[in-house]
């Protein structure tokens, strides 16, 4: 017999679930053996997390399962080893509880939902009357409140030799809340409460399982019936022994791979499901100028976070040229194979905006999130088709108005909603500099600079629609327009302008003037560094490139990845800093300064 432990030789965890992994492996690597709530984690990676930590530590570790060690579970198993019952063919459990009252039963990051709250007793339940087999298939069908919880959960579970189980497990319903095993020979009625069971009916006698009456009022049913697990506890480490027999580390994966499994069917997921040490997995569509910058971006955040796994080029030899020099592992020849790729969590769409319709609907309709360069397309009714296409598809889908994630720009936000400058009264931005007047390729002074402008006075003004667009402009013979000058009128008499040239350069700035001051944004506004309040100036620099930039402060293109990543982390569609309305905004605004300017592109006429 080993040594008798101390009081301080173990550590019962009881924080929620969302908190078991930091708390378990804290306690572990502080060499601590460690009685954890179940579930023991959110997801099986976790789960695993944990199991490798108390291996590593050589510490005693279980997921306190309580139910296996009441008095009424052991008779089970017993009976069940005994075949009292002839051969087992059908489990069924129930477990349902009220929980749609407690301050936290709707709120995802901490809440556990009906499956990891109460699904978790009738899943080892079950597990424990099939011995840790694992189910041949598992079909699960459930109900979701709009946060994502889920409210209530039904599952088939099939095994080997035709042999069956169902659970239902409710947070907003009354159910039976027991258990019932059927055998060849006989059943075993396990009556409510099932998950601390105190009695049980084997081939209609009944028998009691009594527990200790209680010292001080409890918070839950039966709760002294936890003296049980304790003591399984005691007894594994009197015997050195680092896992229990009853309710040992396999079963404990078995049943977070199972929970994973009707989660995913139920479409439960939780931020724990895609942040410890997964990264966003990007693939990049086309392998031109503005794609190498912003896989150049992504080169500067954490490879844990975001990791480029494909690209795709119109021509092979280009996909692999570039991701020769980005060190991707796979290139395609076309961006269809990329909306094949199952190791492709979000594309990049870096073609140009002419073909951004195409290629978006491609990838949304591959079931791909999406982030999409700007302007998002053509005109508006292509934005809506690419809008209803990432709905359809419940896809997010993201316009990459860069310049809205940059540190400037979010100081500038914060600014406006203090109210630092008094009310905005007046926004102007300008920007010129040699660009392409091919009208097939989408040039043109709006388009290619003047977005960048419009976006900003957006931005500044809450995505409010103005009352009136004034615009005027000089087009090439092309029909291209080469010069773009434009007044905005909002509500209560604010005012916007901004003046965009493809031909010459300008300076390049914007400002907002309000009651109480001004804030200036220098050069390069669409990608500042910079900004000078009431005439103090802080600098906000972005980080050096490993490889040279087509374009100026691309590195900067790793702030509006990392929004993406935090979206798609929370379950979100779109982003709340670019929502789709803000994109299908400007493409109004833009459609009705063409309309004024007499710029129109054959995308118009289809």
């Amino acid at each position: 017999m080993g040594q008798c432990p101390s009081a301080r030789d173990i550590v019962h965890v009881g924080v929620i679930p969302p908190y078991h992994l930091n708390a378990c492996k804290l306690f572990i690597n502080a060499k601590k053996n460690v009685l954890c709530e179940k579930s023991l984690a959110m997801n099986t990676k976790e789960l695993k997390e944990i199991l490798d930590s108390a291996k590593k530590n050589n510490v005693f570790l279980m997921e306190a399962v309580w139910t296996r060690f009441f008095q009424a579970s052991v008779e089970i198993r017993n009976l069940l080893a005994q075949e009292y019952i002839g051969e087992v063919k059908m489990v069924r459990a129930d477990y349902s509880l009220p929980l749609l009252h407690m301050s936290r039963s709707d709120q995802k990051d901490l809440s556990e939902g009906a499956l990891l709250g109460l699904g978790i007793y009738c899943l080892q339940f079950i597990s424990m009357v099939y011995k840790g087999e694992k189910p041949e298939s598992i079909q699960a069908r459930g109900v979701c409140l709009e946060t994502g919880v889920d409210e209530t959960v039904a599952v088939i579970l099939r095994y080997s030799k035709n042999r069956m189980a169902t659970f239902t497990c409710s947070a907003g319903v009354e159910l039976h809340s027991e258990a019932i095993i059927i055998g060849t020979e006989g059943k075993i009625q396990v009556l409510s409460p099932m998950w601390c069971p105190t009695s049980i009916i084997v081939d209609r006698k009944e028998t009691e399982y009594p527990i200790p009456e209680r010292c001080l009022s409890l918070n839950f049913t039966y709760s002294t019936g936890k003296r049980y697990e304790v003591e399984e506890v005691r007894q594994c480490l009197l015997k050195g022994l680092k896992e229990s027999p009853v309710t040992p580390h396999a079963y404990t994966l078995l049943l977070a791979e199972m929970g994973d499994e009707i989660r995913r069917q139920v479409d439960v997921v939780y931020s724990q499901d895609c942040q410890r040490n997964m990264a966003t997995r990007w693939g990049i569509c086309s392998a031109g100028k503005i794609s190498h910058d912003f896989t150049v971006a992504l080169k500067t955040l954490p490879a844990e976070d975001h990791q480029v796994v494909a690209v795709a080029a119109r021509l092979l030899e280009d996909a692999q040229e570039f991701s020769r020099k980005h060190n991707i592992s796979k290139a395609y020849g076309s961006y269809e194979e990329l909306a094949r790729d199952p190791d492709v969590d979000v594309v990049y769409v870096g073609v140009i905006h002419p073909y951004h319709l195409n290629a978006c609907k491609l990838f949304t309709n591959a079931k791909k999130n999406v982030l999409c360069e700007k302007p998002l397309a053509m005109n508006a009714k292509e934005v809506k088709e690419i809008l209803d296409s990432a709905e359809k598809n419940d896809v997010f889908l993201m316009e990459a108005a860069w310049t809205r994630f940059f540190p400037a720009s979010v100081q500038i936000r914060n600014l406006l909603a203090q109210e630092y400058i008094g009310e905005v009264k007046m926004v102007r931005a300008d920007y010129g500099v040699p660009r392409s007047d091919q009208k097939e390729l989408g040039g043109g002074a709006l388009l290619d600079l003047g977005i960048y402008c419009l976006q900003f006075i957006s931005m500044v003004y809450n995505g409010e629609k103005p009352e009136s667009i004034q615009a005027s402009g000089v087009c090439l013979e092309t029909g291209v327009n080469k010069t773009l000058a434009v007044i905005l009128k909002y509500s209560k008499n604010r005012m916007a302008m901004f003046t965009c040239f493809t031909g010459v350069q300008l300076h390049n700035d914007a400002i907002i003037v309000g009651t109480k001051g001004k804030i200036q944004v220098p050069s390069p506004m669409w990608c500042p560094t910079s900004l000078v309040v009431n005439k103090k100036e802080t600098q906000y620099p972005v980080p050096e490139p490993s490889l040279p930039l087509n374009f100026t402060n691309s590195t900067g293109k790793r702030f509006e990845a990392g929004e993406v990543r935090q979206c798609l982390l929370k379950g979100l569609k779109e982003s709340p800093v670019m929502p789709h309305a803000d994109s299908l905004l400007l493409a109004e605004m833009g459609d009705e300064i063409r309309r004024q300017v007499g710029v129109v592109y054959s995308q118009d006429c289809q």
